[in-house]
């Protein structure tokens, strides 16, 4: 069975939102933090991610609740 995915253009708002969060990020270096299930590169952060990000691996499926500051010591940077 095939599901009828609804795409929209975000709004006007949403997209100059979009747009600055681009700006903010494009100095900053990424680094990703590896599912601790599967090893698999889970979620992209940059330097000024701060808090608590929920993802769910695209690999196994596994949902896991990052604490981003404190998975800091241990990142493996690219």
């Amino acid at each position: 069975m095939s599901k009828n995915i609804r795409i929209t253009e975000p709004s006007a708002e949403m997209l100059g939102k979009i747009v600055r969060a681009r700006q903010a990020i494009a100095e900053q270096k990424q680094r990703y933090i590896k599912c601790p299930y599967c090893q698999h590169n889970a979620i992209a952060v940059y330097e000024d991610t701060r808090g608590h990000v929920e993802t769910k691996c695209k690999k196994c499926g596994k949902v896991t609740v990052f604490d981003v500051v404190n998975m800091r010591k241990n990142a493996v940077h690219f």
